[in-house]
């Protein structure tokens, strides 16, 4: 399935800019492409991406560099905020092969849902995603966004989750960007997705919502014990508390 109309800036980017994204998407595609990629549930890689079967995609911000990269070549629908960061996010996306619309939980969010669901009911195809802790976070707490797409649009939701090692973690970014190095172990994992009933209410869909948020974190704990990725934690999250730990209550898991 090849890209149709692509959504990128709300703005026309300078040629600088465009030159700076352009170049940026050269580099990536040669240093990622060195990475040893192991996928975890490559059945549901088959069925989802590589036969095009419909689903809704749910993964955290932090990797979501290089999953941009990985599954581009698919041609998935993207939801990038509508911000300045998201319109070089967005540009750099379209560059990879994904097919971007612009939303968040704060801005356009509702017009973007509506723009995936219309996508995937008139293709009955490929895979709409974003990151359910995004734009802003708090990072590894799920909104419903993705959720209520699945609800929407009855397609499976999708569980995704990466890690890598050796890598570069961006300590400054309120994600903690998880990026490869080149010739890095890269570990995908997807999981077995949910099949949300349409009769779901907003109570159900609250209870689902928390039941994703903590398979992503135990997703994510799987892939960074499988890479070695965990050994990072202490020093990218300031102590030894477990990431999935809720930062306001750190006796509390996830």
């Amino acid at each position: 399935m090849q890209p149709n109309k692509v959504q990128t800036a709300r703005k026309p980017l300078t040629l600088k800019t465009r030159l700076i994204i352009h170049l940026a998407a050269f580099v990536i595609r040669i240093w990622f492409s060195t990475c040893r990629v192991n996928i975890t549930g490559r059945r549901y890689l088959k069925r989802f991406f590589i036969n095009d079967e419909p689903a809704v995609g749910a993964t955290w911000h932090r990797g979501a560099v290089f999953l941009v990269w990985y599954f581009g070549r698919y041609h998935p629908i993207i939801m990038f905020s509508k911000s300045a960061d998201g319109d070089l996010l967005a540009d750099f996306a379209a560059k990879m092969g994904v097919i971007p619309v612009r939303g968040s939980s704060s801005r356009g969010g509702r017009e973007a849902l509506t723009m995936m669901a219309r996508y995937l009911k008139r293709h009955k195809r490929g895979v709409a995603a974003t990151v359910l802790d995004g734009p802003q976070g708090p990072r590894f707490v799920a909104k419903t966004g993705m959720v209520a797409l699945a609800k929407l649009t009855q397609k499976p939701l999708l569980p995704v989750m990466m890690s890598a090692w050796p890598a570069i973690t961006i300590k400054t970014a309120w994600d903690r960007t998880l990026i490869p190095l080149p010739f890095a172990r890269v570990v995908i994992s997807l999981a077995k997705p949910w099949d949300i009933p349409e009769d779901y209410g907003m109570a159900k869909i609250e209870n689902l919502r928390g039941e994703v948020e903590a398979k992503l974190n135990r997703m994510m704990h799987a892939a960074d014990t499988q890479t070695g990725y965990l050994q990072k934690w202490p020093e990218v999250y300031g102590s030894r508390v477990d990431p999935r730990v809720k930062e306001n209550n750190p006796t509390q898991p996830l």
